[in-house]
């Protein structure tokens, strides 16, 4: 499937969703305290799109987390490098706005650096990097290996393979299939679907979080528009967040 994210290819509206009645009859996420949160994001602002409530919640609880960025994003914008901007740089000090929005400001960030856009050519590096850090006790987010963007199914896919070697717990968020798919098309699968409710205060935070990605959210370089428009971010402006209980 081809994944375009434009003003002519807006995805599908959010109150499609809501009015699904899928996302409301989802069961409640059950978690168990873990040692640690690992959020593995193929871009800086995956983490907080799919999993801010989340990073939130363990922070509360008092579960240390680490935020694992596959890329730099370096490759959202062609031709920002020639037009001067160091766009790993921005987005590494985005994301560290954003989790300290979040009320995670301690959280580490570990920059694997791997090249945005080329995630699957590296899977193996990436399967092996994460097995160093994964251990039994952690409690693993990545993206659903089916989410529709080509460095998220391949972090995805590396994840799990990673935590089967480090029998790791692994939950999958979706960013990119409320985009592209829709309630009744069958591709998610529901019955593996938890749902994490936010207060409003999580809430905010989270919504508040996502406007950190500036470069994101506006016109940046010679992109006329955002990447991420108000259409795409009220998919992440729930009062709650989808989780995949990962299969093997």
């Amino acid at each position: 499937m081809g994944l375009v994210v434009d003003d002519v290819h807006p995805g599908t509206d959010e109150r499609i969703w809501l009015g699904s009645g899928q996302l409301e009859g989802l069961p409640p996420l059950r978690l168990t305290r873990p040692s640690r949160l690992i959020v593995v994001a193929p871009h800086p602002d995956d983490e907080v799109l799919g999993a801010g409530g989340l990073l939130q919640y363990m922070d509360r609880v008092g579960v240390d987390a680490l935020v694992v960025a596959v890329t730099d994003g370096e490759a959202s914008h062609a031709g920002a490098s020639a037009q001067g901007y160091d766009l790993p740089a921005i987005r590494a000090a985005e994301a560290q706005v954003a989790l300290a929005r979040l009320g995670c400001g301690t959280t580490p960030i570990l920059r694997l650096g791997l090249p945005d856009g080329a995630v699957t050519e590296r899977l193996q590096d990436l399967t092996d990097a994460l097995g160093c850090l994964l251990r039994p006790d952690d409690l693993c987010l990545t993206p659903w290996r089916s989410d529709g963007h080509a460095d998220h199914d391949a972090t995805g896919t590396a994840t799990m393979a990673a935590a089967r070697t480090t029998c790791t717990s692994v939950l999958e968020y979706l960013v990119w299939t409320w985009h592209w798919t829709t309630p009744e098309s069958g591709v998610i699968p529901w019955s593996q679907c938890r749902r994490l409710d936010l207060g409003r205060r999580q809430s905010a935070r989270k919504r508040w979080a996502t406007y950190a990605y500036a470069s994101q959210i506006r016109p940046f370089g010679d992109r006329a528009g955002p990447i991420l428009a108000d259409s795409v971010l009220r998919r992440f402006w729930r009062p709650f967040e989808v989780f995949i209980e990962a299969d093997s």
